[in-house]
């Protein structure tokens, strides 16, 4: 397991909730766009959300939280954000939705401060064949250097019918962008063997598609330097 990191410097209030609005009014969308220096490599996500730009976090949150159903695995999951969200998002929900949403888990490696299921790698997950209706890997694919057994895993505990969600940014981008990302989180742990700074979408296909997922549905965000990725499980 990764060295634990300072969780008073990570840990942060989750994204307010006009940056998860979509879509964006016209006025947002200009003021992000005049604002993308600050929003895309000199401030981090809070800060940018202090001065109203839309942070990547919150691109990344409002394009997966759509996706999600059921009970949720967010591998990767870091403060548990997204289950977070999600659970608010689906409080009240009647048919038994809110009680599996309230049943959704966050997994990291790192104990990053946001009652996550903390495991020592992604080879093997501690849950049963099945449990899960949604599994999500946002913006993490790139630092699990076992990702193609955490894919293998992924598909396993999904239930047939269920979904894979994930996001990615490509490599280009991920390497220069983790250089001059001086709040990124890879700056507050260890950096493992094997982990690489963004993947290129072709190799993200490649890795969803070997471990059985079907249906890949692929969408770009945030000036298409991000791609969302959803794929089902069918048996």
């Amino acid at each position: 397991m990764a060295n634990a990191p300072d969780v008073k410097v990570m840990f942060r209030n989750d994204p307010p909730a006009w940056s998860l609005r979509r879509p964006k009014s016209a006025v947002q969308e200009a003021y992000d766009l005049i604002g993308a220096p600050l929003r895309m490599a000199l401030l981090p996500d809070h800060l940018n959300e202090k001065l109203h730009l839309t942070s990547l976090r919150a691109e990344r949150l409002s394009m997966v939280l759509p996706e999600l159903s059921g009970r949720v695995l967010d591998i990767g999951a870091g403060d548990n954000m997204l289950v977070r969200l999600y659970r608010q998002k689906m409080a009240g929900a009647t048919g038994g939705a809110a009680e599996k949403a309230a049943a959704s888990v966050g997994l990291d490696v790192v104990d990053w401060g946001g009652a996550c299921t903390i495991v020592p790698d992604c080879r093997r997950l501690p849950f049963e064949d099945a449990s899960f209706d949604t599994v999500t890997f946002v913006a993490c694919l790139n630092h699990i250097p076992e990702r193609r057994e955490a894919m293998a895993e992924a598909y396993r505990v999904l239930r047939p019918g269920g979904r894979l969600v994930a996001t990615m940014i490509g490599k280009l981008v991920g390497d220069v962008g983790h250089a001059i990302w001086w709040y990124s989180e890879d700056k507050h742990r260890e950096v493992q063997a094997g982990e690489v700074m963004g993947m290129d979408p072709r190799d993200v296909r490649e890795l969803i598609a070997g471990a059985g997922f079907t249906g890949l549905v692929e969408r770009r965000f945030v000036y298409g330097l991000n791609h969302l990725f959803v794929a089902g499980r069918t048996a």
